[in-house]
């Protein structure tokens, strides 16, 4: 009992000491780091992964799809663009090809022509979203 008491108070010791770390960074590196988030904070977009569902050229379609799409999936985000004479459905944001692939499964059975497209996205989507 004495052992385990003496073991308590150790454990109890060892937990209250804490260790200051401090990391110097030359200035350089820091000049580098500055400059990296000034450039972040000025890109309006970035480099996601996303589904194209549909591209056609009849706008009716490409509406009948987003009406679909939307139907079957009202919380995931999607929109549309007109790249003459294609109008394009686009919908989700993913990180990795590798993580829209069972999403991707599962709209093929509704739109066989869903395809993965790299794309620009604006960070404020991502933030909405």
């Amino acid at each position: 009992m004495v052992r385990f008491a003496m073991l308590i108070a150790f454990l109890f010791s060892i937990s209250c000491l804490q260790a200051q770390i401090s990391v110097h960074a030359s200035s350089s590196v820091e000049k580098m780091m500055q400059e990296m988030i000034v450039r972040g904070k000025a890109t309006e977009s970035v480099k996601a992964w996303r589904i194209q569902i549909i591209t056609t050229d009849d706008r009716r379609e490409m509406e009948a799809a987003r009406a679909r799409f939307k139907s079957m999936h009202s919380d995931i985000s999607m929109d549309w663009k007109h790249v003459a004479p294609y109008y394009q459905v686009r919908v989700g944001y993913f990180e990795s090809k590798n993580k829209l692939m069972p999403f991707l499964l599962e709209l093929k059975e509704t739109f066989p022509a869903a395809t993965p497209v790299y794309d620009n996205v604006r960070k404020a989507d991502l933030l909405n979203d």
